[in-house]
């Protein structure tokens, strides 16, 4: 990896004669600090176990290399979590070497390259390539999970009317020396329809997991087995429109099937918000979202894992609440107050969990 950044930074003499200076440019957002408390706790196998407490952070940092004109590399940074879990960048106060520090890991590497005004290509280990819906939408993809692989966006030009795109991605799961590595295959289709002042998004992805029925691909809790094929159907309809008590509305509607499970195992998660998203001082909202999952509607070893029991649960599945509020202290600064539950098939209790986030933006 260092050979072929070194490689690219050799590239920086063909864009116009611009010093390496002019064409780099820093990030650190996503820093957070986070204070957390789990109430009726279960372990992995749903049994009853102490609350929990505990303070966590997230940092990272990150840097855009312009190549050419076309063309740039970005690299970021990122705490990581004890076991470098992919869904999980936080340091737990106290985990890992204790008081001489936790890990830190590279999380992105990847060639960002406009290849036409219609066509976006990303290659290496990069943010997923497809639309998520508003609010909380990590129940299929974690946010925090990014996928090395190569993907591609079609986004023909558009004028004031509706429009559309289509996203395409091969991600590789996991690299196994002696054997078919497992890989992801999907594409989305998403159609933006503008109707007076409300913006109407509707989206349908298919998730294709290949090769999972000779290598075990090792994951989070949550799929009752990682090891067959998974082939995830998603869609969602989202909508945002000014006015409401806070000044803009949201609204979603999500459903998840997995189109080869023995039997037929379906998702679905609505959420609604009112108050923008928008990093601006003085700005707050409010939001609410109710989710149902069967256990393998969705392929866990990238899904969320905020809720108390990560992925769909311990057995069946399980359903809950995800409920808070965010204000923005600052135009980088913003406190986020929510509770998650998580009603598991299987587990001896119910568990809720409090946080209490401090999020910086700094870009």
């Amino acid at each position: 990896m260092t050979i072929l950044a070194l490689g690219l930074l050799a590239l920086a003499p063909m864009q116009e004669g611009k010093s390496i200076w002019d064409r780099l440019e820093f990030y650190a957002n996503g820093w957070r600090l986070c204070g957390e408390a789990t109430f009726d706790n279960v372990d992995g196998a749903g049994n009853e176990i102490d609350d929990r407490y505990r303070g966590r952070m997230r940092a990272r940092v990150g840097a855009k290399y312009h190549l050419m004109e076309d063309m740039l590399v970005d690299v970021r940074l990122s705490t990581s979590s004890d076991g470098n879990d992919a869904n999980n960048p936080h340091w737990d106060f106290g985990d890992g070497d204790g008081f001489n520090g936790s890990g830190v890991v590279m999380d992105r590497f990847f060639l960002d390259w406009t290849a036409s005004p219609d066509i976006h290509v990303k290659a290496g280990k990069q943010p997923h390539a497809f639309n998520v819906p508003p609010i909380f939408g990590d129940f299929i993809w974690d946010s925090d999970v990014s996928p090395s692989g190569v993907a591609a966006v079609w986004a023909p030009p558009h004028g004031d009317e509706a429009y559309f795109d289509a996203r395409v991605a091969g991600y590789v799961a996991t690299e196994v020396a002696a054997d078919e590595d497992p890989k992801m295959y999907g594409g989305q289709g998403n159609a933006y329809i503008p109707l007076d002042d409300m913006k109407l998004q509707v989206s349908s992805a298919l998730y294709d997991w290949t090769d999972n029925h000779n290598t075990a691909v090792a994951g989070n809790q949550g799929n009752t087995a990682t090891t067959e094929g998974f082939q995830v159907w998603e869609s969602f309809v989202s909508g945002t429109m000014p006015g409401g008590p806070l000044e803009e509305m949201t609204g979603f509607v999500e459903y998840m099937n997995n189109l080869q499970a023995d039997e037929e195992d379906t998702g679905w998660v609505i959420g609604a918000q009112i108050g923008p998203s928008a990093w601006k001082q003085g700005n707050y909202n409010v939001f609410l979202e109710l989710y149902s999952l069967d256990a393998d509607c969705l392929f866990s070893p990238v899904a969320q894992d905020d809720t108390p029991v990560a992925g769909t649960g311990i057995g069946d599945g399980m359903d809950g609440i995800v409920v808070g509020g965010q204000y923005f202290w600052r135009d980088n600064v913003a406190v986020k107050l929510w509770a998650l539950t998580s009603d598991a098939d299987g587990a001896d209790d119910d568990p809720i969990r409090i946080r209490l986030d401090l999020d910086f933006n700094v870009k």
